[in-house]
């Protein structure tokens, strides 16, 4: 896990960027140091307990790389490719992701809860024991995935996909919906209602 080092700023208590003494909102030159992580994703194919909290990232292809215990809560992506990726305990919470390609991809024990998706490609994926709590998703796909344990509790689904995937003890109680498709999926292995969770 990366280290969770207090931003140098008086009276912040967020953690710092990696490879900096500040958080994303305190950093005295932002674009030196989004160049610093920019390079680290680029250079490097595996990478482990990177902090990239609150950054804004547009435009790179990271396809196939593994990332572990790495940090992109309240981040904005911006038409970025992970596809085939790895993700291990990773946290992309309340992050904005705009065009992204997560399609191929193997993420496990990682928290999307919170994040707005739009126009985000997850299909063809392993999303097994994921959070997606709280997420604002429009028109996104997850189609053909295996989503198995995984929770959707008070999301957001507007002209989002999710046909033909493995819903087995995933969790889904949205609170709104629209022209959302389930077709194909194995909805009756799925739990809908949030009363039913620890039963």
């Amino acid at each position: 896990m990366y280290d969770f080092l207090t931003c140098a700023f008086s009276d912040c208590n967020l953690t710092a960027i990696s490879g900096s003494k500040y958080c994303a909102a305190h950093l005295p030159e932002p674009e030196k140091t989004t160049a610093y992580i920019e390079n680290i994703l680029k250079q490097n194919n595996t990478i482990k307990n990177l902090n990239a909290r609150g950054l804004r990232f547009e435009g790179i292809d990271l396809s196939g790389r593994k990332f572990y215990a790495c940090s992109f809560s309240k981040a904005s992506l911006i038409n970025m490719i992970f596809h085939t990726c790895s993700f291990r305990m990773c946290f992309f919470d309340f992050a904005v992701m705009d065009s992204c390609d997560f399609s191929n991809t193997d993420a496990q024990y990682c928290s999307f809860s919170g994040s707005k998706l739009i126009n985000v490609a997850f299909e063809n994926s392993e999303l097994v024991h994921n959070n997606f709590n709280g997420i604002k998703a429009n028109n996104s796909t997850f189609s053909k995935s295996n989503l198995y344990n995984s929770r959707f509790v008070y999301s957001e689904l507007f002209q989002t996909d999710f046909i033909d995937c493995n819903l087995k003890r995933s969790v889904i109680v949205p609170s709104k919906e629209h022209e959302v498709s389930w077709r194909l999926s194995n909805t009756q292995e799925a739990i809908w209602d949030i009363d039913r969770i620890n039963a």
